[in-house]
């Protein structure tokens, strides 16, 4: 029964998946789906974020709104027992040479400078994006603003307290309630320590509790420890790496390489004219 939970739960996630792709796709809102089917904005939100189920026939609704068959939204499932079948006996490594890929919340220009310049101190390849106030920072984890960049998901998430339009606190929630979000870690930055505002970010799942300290080496030391940590000690989901990806990875460098090689020895030789024109 636990594995159809988690089976179920994962579709759920899936089809969430599919159904905000195809829709930001098609370039409607919310509000436009949600008139057309007769049901609420928030309703369709719920089974984008996988917090509510859709049944067979809201799925064929959506479907034919979108103009496309309700199987499209199950296209590509892999259940977590069919992944664990695939990869079992195949361990999965941490691969250091991955970027780290972070978002900062932060709505002090001045803050965001120090926070860019100490994160340039790790020697860790770093990808970093700023937002700077917490409903920016939602509609950009969930692809509902249309910016224009190219950022990956987030392995981790770097988030501010005192923010505007939505406080940190109301952010944390949000990302730890949506099942598509909230296994992001999330680390929360903090003028001063308050034993409150530090059990409040804890109980509601933040992965740390950074104050941002006055003396500016010792929070470049700390940053920097931060990111070797989430870098180097601990194992995310978008650096890890398993047997058989690490192997057509080593294959393609070879057959580079190879290729390299056998490119410098043809070259010249099979075009003479070239080579001559080269040598006047």
């Amino acid at each position: 029964m636990d594995n159809l939970a988690d089976d179920l739960k994962e579709l759920d996630v899936f089809i969430g998946k599919r159904l905000r792709e195809k829709r930001h796709k098609l370039g409607f809102t919310l509000a436009q789906v949600g008139e057309n089917l007769g049901i609420s904005h928030q309703q369709i939100q719920k089974y984008e974020q996988a917090q509510s189920r859709v049944s067979a026939g809201v799925l064929y609704q959506l479907g034919q709104f979108y103009g496309t068959s309700p199987h499209y939204f199950y296209q590509g499932f892999t259940s977590l027992h069919q992944r664990s079948e695939k990869k079992k006996g195949n361990a999965v490594f941490h691969n250091p040479a991955k970027a780290l890929n972070i978002l900062l919340v932060e709505d002090d220009p001045a803050d965001e400078l120090l926070m860019r310049r100490a994160l340039d101190a790790s020697n860790h390849k770093i990808n970093v994006f700023c937002v700077h106030d917490g409903a920016q920072t939602i509609d950009f984890l969930r692809y509902k603003q249309d910016l224009d960049v190219d950022f990956p998901r987030p392995d981790l998430i770097l988030l501010n307290l005192n923010i505007p339009k939505r406080d940190g606190f109301n952010v944390l929630k949000e990302i730890k309630r949506d099942r598509l979000l909230q296994g992001i870690p999330v680390i929360i930055l903090t003028n001063g320590i308050s034993i409150e505002e530090m059990v409040n970010v804890y109980q509601n799942y933040a992965s740390g509790y950074v104050c941002k300290t006055f003396d500016r080496a010792l929070f470049q030391a700390n940053i920097v420890t931060l990111v070797n940590y989430w870098s180097s000690v601990v194992v995310l989901p978008g650096m890890a790496q398993d047997q058989d990806e690490m192997i057509e990875e080593e294959e393609e460098e070879d057959f580079l390489l190879e290729t390299e090689d056998s490119s410098q020895d043809i070259f010249f030789p099979s075009l003479p004219s070239f080579q001559r024109a080269s040598q006047r």
